[in-house]
């Protein structure tokens, strides 16, 4: 199943939900999908949530591919962070790989990973609230 996403442009979120199996071409997909959106977000805060995938087919080099890729999509759409959120141990594990080779191939985007939507909330709300006092120091 292909990965969705919806757009909160009054919140500035891009809202990404994987379901089944996660692929590289599935993902490749969404970020030329999300590229081509006229209607994204300035500044976004997208988050990808994990909680119904069951199972992923990538491995550490198809990682590698992944965040090379999506350097495109996070400029051409001025993606500010990535916050994944991961409701299994699984996921969660995925994530804290991808946030490494993120790291390494993208050093300057931010990526945070939670485990419930009560930490995805206050971790928006943070991100807004340093936002905020980053505007006002200019």
């Amino acid at each position: 199943m292909p990965i969705t996403y919806s757009l909160d442009t009054e919140q500035g979120l891009i809202l990404a939900k994987v379901t089944g199996e996660l692929s590289v071409a599935l993902t490749e997909d969404y970020f030329a999908r999300l590229q081509q959106d006229k209607d994204c977000p300035e500044e976004a805060i997208e988050i990808v949530d994990f909680s119904g995938v069951t199972d992923f087919a990538i491995h550490f080099g198809d990682m590698s591919k992944i965040t090379k890729r999506y350097q495109c999509t996070k400029s051409t759409r001025d993606i500010q962070v990535t916050i994944f959120n991961c409701s299994s141990d699984l996921s969660f594990g995925i994530a804290r790989m991808l946030k490494t080779v993120h790291e390494i191939t993208n050093e300057k985007h931010i990526v945070i990973i939670t485990r419930s939507q009560e930490e995805l909330a206050k971790c928006i709300e943070k991100l807004r609230s340093d936002q905020a006092d980053a505007g006002d120091a200019q």
